[in-house]
């Protein structure tokens, strides 16, 4: 019985098929994929976590994007300049993709064809295990000519501290580079959610990065890599916690693949003990300056 939800779930899948137009689609409903009674994600049509609604990106009753400021956003950067910016803050669709259903499972898909070329992209969210949303991408060259230099990146703004009233910063940590890049961004009361890279490609060039500017910008690829932020804590603050590609050059005609999830979890008992004792401590310092 557990394998055949299991089943159920990972056949949940979301297909975005991005074409090389830069002409506004029309936008459709945003679709939602769930899995396991706890975990749910809404894609807008240009790939990123829906701004429409109360749900973005949630798991066990929390809502991790959707408060604030929506940020969620992916870029692509091609022969020293960039492509291509979806960003849920702007709310754009740059490479008008269009989002239905397709088939028996949860799908969101495009015109391949449309535009006359250019690049086009695959992306495919599931949700494999409960608290995981995984994303996978198929990156075509369809330009009529060789490129260098291509990169993608991704960030989010994890604001899961909000619902419980503790606010929009994070503590952001990187807790790996290279084909083990992930970031992390923990809220005060222990929520974390962490992008995390799944690709084994290791021709790839992948960096972790923490905005330490803004919260809810897109970051340029080129930037994030050579900044190359080492593994380790990064403060708190509302900061953006990201990914980058180096792809490096991609033919006519061929494609590269690569994979990235997004991990959220709740606090360890522990973690609600010591968050219990220091809200304890703070009131009692607070109750002696009172009585003093």
């Amino acid at each position: 019985m557990k394998f055949e939800l299991r089943k159920n779930c990972l056949a949940q899948v979301v297909a975005i098929a991005l074409c090389g137009s830069f002409v506004s689609a029309v936008q459709a409903a945003p679709t939602v994929i769930s899995g396991f009674g706890t975990t749910s994600a809404t894609i807008d049509d240009a790939g990123y976590f829906s701004p429409a609604g109360a749900l973005g990106l949630s798991f066990n009753g929390r809502e991790f994007v959707n408060l604030g400021t929506f940020a969620s956003n992916w870029s692509l950067n091609a022969n020293g300049g960039s492509v291509a910016v979806a960003d849920s803050v702007a709310g754009n669709n740059p490479l008008a993709t269009t989002a239905f259903g397709v088939g028996g499972s949860i799908s969101v898909v495009t015109n391949l064809g449309g535009g006359g070329g250019g690049w086009s992209l695959v992306e495919t969210v599931s949700v494999p295990a409960s608290g995981h949303v995984a994303v996978q991408i198929q990156l075509t060259n369809n330009t009529g000519a060789n490129a260098t230099g291509v990169q993608w990146g991704v960030g989010i703004d994890a604001d899961q501290g909000v619902p419980a009233g503790f606010g929009f910063g994070t503590t952001n940590e990187i807790l790996g580079l290279g084909n083990a890049s992930a970031v992390r961004a923990t809220s005060l009361d222990g929520w974390s959610l962490t992008l995390a890279n799944t690709t084994s490609a290791s021709a790839f060039n992948i960096a972790s990065y923490i905005d330490p500017f803004s919260c809810c910008s897109p970051v340029d690829p080129a930037a994030m890599l050579a900044a190359a932020q080492a593994v380790g804590n990064y403060g708190f603050a509302d900061s953006s916690i990201n990914l980058a590609y180096d792809l490096g050059a991609i033919a006519n005609g061929q494609s590269a693949s690569f994979g990235y999830e997004y991990i959220m979890a709740v606090p360890e008992p522990e973690t609600y003990a010591m968050l219990l004792a220091g809200l304890g401590l703070i009131g009692f310092s607070a109750r002696r300056r009172s009585a003093v």
